[in-house]
């Protein structure tokens, strides 16, 4: 787990989201996991709790050898990363460099099972289903899947399209997928995953970005796609507050929105995101403010 920009969450919660984030990898992937951290998240961040539990891989560019007990909540280290400039034969640019102990190694080279209960968004012939998620509105989940938002009312018996809950199934119409792959009139590209695809693979075949699709999908974890899931992917420009010109990408805030969300959703940082839009309070934004990427 790499977990280092927090977006002003107190330790408490830090602590508590890279516990559940660690414990949902364990139970999908059932591989033991490794925390990788700087020296000082090491020390002060992250808990004692947490270090009897897991290894830990720590980034330290200096004499890792004096690094041995350190006054960190871990007695000490299965990996360290002591370099950022290490050079290899045919890669252009530098490289990470590691030192691991033989514990930090999988003992097994079983593969990656597949979860037992997949993804909703799997087509049937005529729907497909929707959990509802915090933040979430109507028309905007109709606006994902090309279809008016009353129309969508109408279909799961919604009175007031004003009020949907978090965790409430949604059923969506569905447009089969033939082949693989099929454009619709709206312009978007409906993609079923393959074993082996990856969605910068994805994202690069379509000329769209990562943050694009999983924005576009809801999707929690960029790294973790299933065989057989299905993909929208709409290349119309500006879509979901996201406006594209040559030069500059921006983004509108949408009630509920924090910079840390903002940051994660388009592969960027808070700090990078404040100092290119000279906000002041990073925990103060408006809905409908502009926000350059």
């Amino acid at each position: 787990m790499d977990y280092e920009v927090f977006g002003g969450v107190g330790e408490e919660e830090i602590n508590q989201i890279a516990s559940a984030f660690i414990e949902t990898v364990q139970e999908l992937s059932k591989k033991q996991v490794v925390i990788y951290s700087d020296l000082s998240n090491a020390r002060d961040v992250f808990s004692k709790e947490l270090a009897d539990k897991y290894e830990l891989w720590l980034a330290y560019y200096g004499n890792y050898e004096r690094l041995y007990n350190t006054t960190t909540s871990w007695d000490n280290w299965i990996g360290v990363q002591y370099s950022d400039k290490g050079e290899v034969s045919g890669i252009n640019g530098y490289v990470d460099r590691d030192l691991f102990k033989e514990e930090i190694f999988l003992n097994s080279n079983e593969e990656i099972p597949m979860p037992e209960n997949p993804p909703t968004n799997i087509p049937n012939s005529d729907t497909m289903k929707y959990t509802v998620q915090k933040g979430d509105t109507l028309s905007e989940i109709a606006n994902r899947y090309d279809i008016s938002y009353l129309e969508l009312a109408r279909l799961n018996n919604i009175e007031n399209p004003n009020l949907i809950y978090p965790g409430e199934v949604l059923t969506i119409p569905n447009i089969k997928v033939e082949n693989g792959n099929e454009e619709n009139a709206t312009g978007s590209i409906y993609y079923t995953v393959k074993r082996g695809d990856t969605l910068s693979e994805i994202a690069a075949k379509y000329g769209v970005t990562v943050s694009h699709i999983v924005s576009q999908n809801n999707i929690q974890n960029p790294n973790l796609i299933y065989p057989g899931e299905v993909l929208r992917i709409k290349r119309n420009s500006g879509s979901d507050g996201i406006n594209n010109t040559e030069n500059n990408r921006t983004y509108i805030v949408k009630s509920g929105d924090t910079l840390y969300q903002i940051a994660r959703r388009f592969g960027t940082t808070v700090s990078d995101i404040v100092s290119k839009n000279n906000i002041k309070n990073p925990n103060l934004i408006y809905p409908g403010e502009v926000i350059n990427l």
